[in-house]
């Protein structure tokens, strides 16, 4: 089996909708298309990937590096054991040669976007959703899994205007559809604003532990600790990123401060960057969360590192809730038995929702099970892709 062809492109996702510290008007993405000679039911086998939210698409550095990398490589280089399937791990290596160590910056999210096509490839290959086939190779001691997921929607990002009222229609959209627990943005505003924004949420969850709030990084040591006392009394679900992701120390400082739960862990991409955040956060395995975002941190085959350095450090998967809401992290979380999935719930987005047919009951989804990622089951995704696929 041979890889025929890799293209790319960049897509605009632009919304006026902003978070703590950032804008989403001029954010891009980037899709990707591996083509292979392989053919199931009489169609070319295709691994389709793309990419996830809060940063940019990574076009230049999968076109001048990355793509070139593999294109030259043998087929033999890249096969698995039987050789009629692909190796990830091999394809990732490949894709990796002459990388020094360190200073990850955005290598690797245009790694994890070789990574989720080489997966779907594997998994339309074996006729079996991703899921499965991770659950197959990977899963946890004692799970069963039958692809059933908690998922939470994530949103209340701010608004130009009319922001609680917008709040307010937006969260019983998602009760509506079958959420129990959501997130929303906070540290964007005055303390004071904020606390309206918590206290419209909870008068319609009715209580905390439905609640997330996520502060984007954006605190520094003063005002997290503000913050904390603040919001001590709301009982919440978790406290996301309240300041740097990299400040080890700080983080250490909050957790031996607050039994709120804590969680972070989306903006460090690398396995190396988990394991210094294990061993010097000071977070509590029993209590927090951690998000690191399997796109944007070279994919599946180095997220199955990090779940080996969470166990070395004594935390169980179920602690695990990868950010951004993307078909990877939805598989993922249905076969290696994490603790859930983030749900941006507008489907007219491209990176929300679920593949059509897929609905929330009682804050839980059933991932579907069709072979691959399922990009080709949203209708609004899958149109980003067809040019790539001509």
């Amino acid at each position: 089996m041979r890889i025929l062809a890799i293209r790319e492109k960049t897509v605009p996702l632009a919304s006026s909708l902003r978070n703590a510290n950032i804008g989403f008007g001029a954010m891009t993405a980037s899709a990707l298309v591996v083509a292979t000679d392989a053919v199931r039911e009489g169609k070319p086998v295709n691994g389709l990937a793309f990419d996830s939210i809060g940063r940019y698409g990574h076009g230049g550095l999968l076109r001048e590096r990355f793509i070139p990398r593999l294109l030259a490589a043998k087929p033999e280089d890249y096969a698995d054991a039987r050789g009629d399937n692909i190796d990830p791990a091999k394809l990732w290596a490949i894709a990796m040669q002459d990388e020094k160590p360190g200073g990850h910056g955005e290598r690797p999210g245009a790694l994890g976007l070789i990574d989720a096509a080489a997966w779907d490839i594997v998994a339309k290959l074996e006729g079996k959703p991703l899921w499965r086939v991770l659950a197959e190779r990977f899963g946890a001691d004692g799970m069963a899994p039958d692809g059933t997921v908690a998922v939470y929607a994530s949103g209340g990002h701010y608004r130009p205007s009319g922001d609680l009222d917008g709040l307010k229609d937006e969260i019983r959209r998602y009760v509506d559809l079958g959420h129990m627990r959501i997130k929303i943005k906070i540290g964007g505003a005055p303390l004071a604003a904020d606390l309206k924004r918590v206290e419209a949420a909870l008068a319609i969850l009715g209580t905390g532990s439905a609640l997330a709030l996520d502060c984007n990084g954006t605190f520094d040591r003063a005002r997290a600790f503000e913050y904390l006392d603040a919001l001590a009394p709301y009982g919440l679900a978790w406290l996301e990123e309240p300041v740097d992701p990299l400040d080890f120390e700080l983080h250490r400082e909050l957790a031996a401060t607050t039994p709120m739960p804590l969680a972070t862990g989306e903006n460090i991409f690398s396995v190396a960057d988990a394991r210094n955040l294990l061993r010097h956060g000071g977070l509590r395995p029993a209590r927090d969360w951690l998000q690191m975002d399997i796109s944007l941190s070279y994919g599946i085959v180095e997220y199955l590192r990090m779940l080996e350095v969470m166990a070395a450090h004594g935390w169980s998967r179920r602690r695990a809730l990868p950010h951004a809401g993307h078909l990877l992290a939805l598989h993922a979380a249905a076969g290696l038995g994490l603790g859930g999935h983030e749900s941006a719930p507008d489907p007219t987005h491209l990176i929300g929702g679920f593949p059509d047919g897929v609905s929330v009951e009682h804050g839980t989804v059933r991932a579907p099970e069709d072979p691959g990622v399922g990009i080709e089951r949203k209708a609004n995704l899958y149109a980003v892709f067809r040019d790539l696929l001509d």
